[in-house]
């Protein structure tokens, strides 16, 4: 027993040694657009960088270039550079040598530079970057803007020779793949990835698990022999895990474990930790999804990735504070629109049990629609491409809990279900854990391939009345009740456009009162949120995004569909329309339209929104009643106000919640 504790713990501490070594490469570039007559007209960035943060759709070529001291002490190791997102096509050369080309720009990719450098002296790195439209990558149209540069983190890793391998699709090596779930015990499979340098020689491989708490689980210890044949290799070691916590299942800090690999031989170590949560994910007869087979609701929003200012370089503080508004909305999922988020906010998701949804991005926008799909074998391998890179390098995140195949794909060309097929079946053959799902804005049985489907509603705003989104649930509860179905929808609203106007605004003028937007939201919660026809709801959008390309008249680039203002500054009053419905966590009341402080008719309409479950009225100091409501959502009607300043408090009784405005009545000039 002895000798079996003394074991066990060497082989812990051993996990403490690693020949690893990673060197951030954000600072030190130099940046000059592609018809730049010299190099020495560069400027000093820092990445994350883009070169049409102000939101100009530049579609250039941009040049980046740092010097790196190599050591002579790296001979005889290996060195690898890893890029976590280049926007779109990023070709690298090194000490003026082509080393490769990545094309997507929302996935990382990692290339071996050990042959290109000179040891004991400085090196040169260029990496020019395209983010021009091109007809043989995904996206061919997309809404937002098409930044270009190094807009995510850049790193270098050095190894021993053989070692878990960085160049699997650019991830860590490592994939857990979790068999079967209980409470009981978890039993799966951790595949290892090993890179090697062709040479036949024995070698060791340990893998532990560590608990949440920094427990040792399981470990075991293998001995096998590096195939001189091939340059890599591939180990799968069982595991069984008693007694698991589970991944979601209870609300706060989420229980992640962490999976340590270490390879050695005679002359070489290395060793990667990379974390994981253990959670079931099913569809079950009432089309609900299931995390450790408990019913769950999807209360979503969707999120595109760029920010006033910075466009998609996000940096750690944007991050954080775009997790605090989706957890302060209380929403449950983040769609990230056309393409994974930065990792950041993943790590995020993982820790505070907040489900993703990654699309690829296989979409149309409605005002490009006569940009065709087409049957191009560079665009299809574009596809497949990403979406291998996509599901490799979120595969141990258990926050994502599907895979998104399209998005609103217009069929003016080229059929595009045999290729949404294949890219379905892919997903499925990559990772069957996890369900597939597409927005759809169609008839059709282009709806019938992912597992799940999400109609792209626009009644309200592009057509008809939001009246209408009643009519358009039956008729899909009559005929297509059958399928797998969730809702998606969203209206323009502006802070700075306030008007009386309740009607559906002209999407040929520029002109989107926030009012409007308040009211269609109203009434696609109320009607949707909790319709057991569909197995949840996204709201579009989480923040305004940036969309130059769009014809916007009042010469704005900014997409105003947003809860939250591009630049994170407000929270525009169909924000407490869901936070009032979903967090039930942090009491509030909130009293709508203060921005339209000047109104000229005495009789007026009061909104306010809370999760309580009454509220009062007081209008210059005098109660006009008390009300109740189930979904969050509270109207007086007919309110007549005074001449002047009138002062609107509403409160929560016996509870220190309140919120109040400011109502002037008069004729005022526009």
């Amino acid at each position: 027993m002895k000798r079996y504790l003394l074991v066990i713990l060497t082989l812990i501490l051993s996990f403490e040694i690693s020949a690893r070594e990673v060197y951030s490469l954000n600072n030190g570039w130099r940046f000059f657009f592609g018809d730049a007559v010299s190099s020495d007209l560069a400027r000093q960035v820092t990445l994350p960088h883009v070169w049409n943060a102000d939101g100009n759709q530049s579609k250039t070529i941009g040049n980046y270039m740092r010097s790196l001291d190599v050591p002579s002490e790296w001979q005889g190791r290996r060195v690898f550079i890893r890029f976590y997102g280049a926007a779109s096509v990023a070709d690298l050369s090194v000490n003026s040598r082509y080393v490769g080309t990545h094309r997507g720009a929302a996935t990382a990719f990692t290339f071996e530079i050990t042959d290109y450098l000179r040891y004991g002296m400085p090196n040169s790195i260029r990496v020019q970057v395209d983010n021009a439209q091109r007809n043989d990558l995904l996206p061919l149209a997309q809404e937002e803007n098409r930044y270009g540069g190094l807009h995510r983190s850049v790193e270098l890793i050095v190894t021993d020779r053989v070692a878990v391998s960085p160049l699997h699709y650019s991830t860590d090596g490592v994939f857990v793949t979790p068999e079967k779930i209980s409470s009981e015990s978890v039993t799966g499979k951790v595949a290892i990835h090993l890179t090697t340098d062709r040479y036949d020689r024995p070698a060791n491989v340990q893998m532990a698990i560590l608990s949440p708490e920094l427990d040792t689980v399981f470990i075991d210890d293998i001995r096998t022999k590096i195939d001189g044949k091939s340059d890599k290799m591939t180990l799968n070691v069982p595991f069984t895990i008693n007694s698991p916590q589970l991944w979601c299942d209870k609300a706060g800090e989420q229980p992640l474990y962490s999976i340590i690999a270490k390879v050695s031989t005679n002359t070489t170590v290395d060793s990667v930790a990379v974390k994981t949560g253990f959670r079931s994910i099913s569809i079950g007869n009432d089309h609900l999804l299931r995390i450790n087979g408990n019913a769950s609701r999807i209360r979503g929003v969707a999120m595109y990735n760029d920010r006033a200012g910075v466009g998609s370089a996000l940096r750690s503080e944007h991050i954080a504070e775009d997790i605090s508004l989706i957890s302060e909305i209380g929403a449950n999922m983040i769609r990230m629109v056309t393409s994974p988020a930065a990792s950041g906010y993943l790590d995020e998701c993982d820790r505070r049990g907040i489900g993703v949804w990654c699309d690829i991005p296989l979409v149309n926008s409605p005002f490009l629609a006569d940009v065709p799909y087409t049957t191009s074998p560079a665009l299809a391998e574009s596809g497949r491409e990403q979406l291998r890179e996509i599901i490799a390098q979120n595969y141990n995140r258990p926050s994502v809990l599907m895979w998104g195949i399209f998005s609103k794909l217009v069929v003016p060309g080229d059929d595009p279900r045999p290729y949404i097929r294949e890219l379905n079946s892919l997903a499925k053959n990559l990772d069957s854990s996890r369900p597939t799902v597409a927005v759809s804005n169609q008839d059709g049985d282009i709806n019938f391939i992912t597992d799940m489907i999400v109609w792209h509603q626009a009644l309200g705003w592009q057509t008809g009345d939001v009246q209408d989104v009643h009519v358009w649930k039956e008729q899909l509860r009559e005929g297509w009740s059958n399928l797998r179905s969730g809702l998606t929808y969203s209206a323009g609203g502006s802070p700075q456009h306030q008007d009386s106007l309740t009607v559906r605004p002209r999407l040929d003028r520029n002109w989107h009162p926030e009012r409007w937007q308040t009211i269609f939201h109203e009434s696609y919660m109320r009607s949707a949120g909790n319709d057991p026809l569909f197995w949840g709801i996204v709201a579009g959008n989480m923040f305004d995004f940036g969309s130059a390309r769009q014809a916007h008249i009042d010469g704005s680039t900014i997409n105003d569909h947003g809860l939250v203002s591009y630049d994170r500054s407000i929270r525009k009053d169909a924000f407490y329309v869901y936070k009032a419905a979903w967090n039930r966590h942090d009491p509030f009341v909130h009293v709508a339209e203060k921005r339209w402080s000047v109104r000229e008719n005495p009789e007026q309409t009061i909104r306010a929104y809370s999760n309580q479950q009454q509220l009062e009225l007081i209008v210059n100091g005098v109660s006009r009643g008390m009300m109740e409501s189930t979904d969050g959502i509270f109207i007086w009607d007919k309110v007549q106000l005074q001449s002047g300043a009138n002062e609107i408090e509403v409160i929560a009784p016996d509870t220190p919640y309140s919120d109040r405005s400011t109502i002037i009545v008069g004729k005022t000039l526009k």
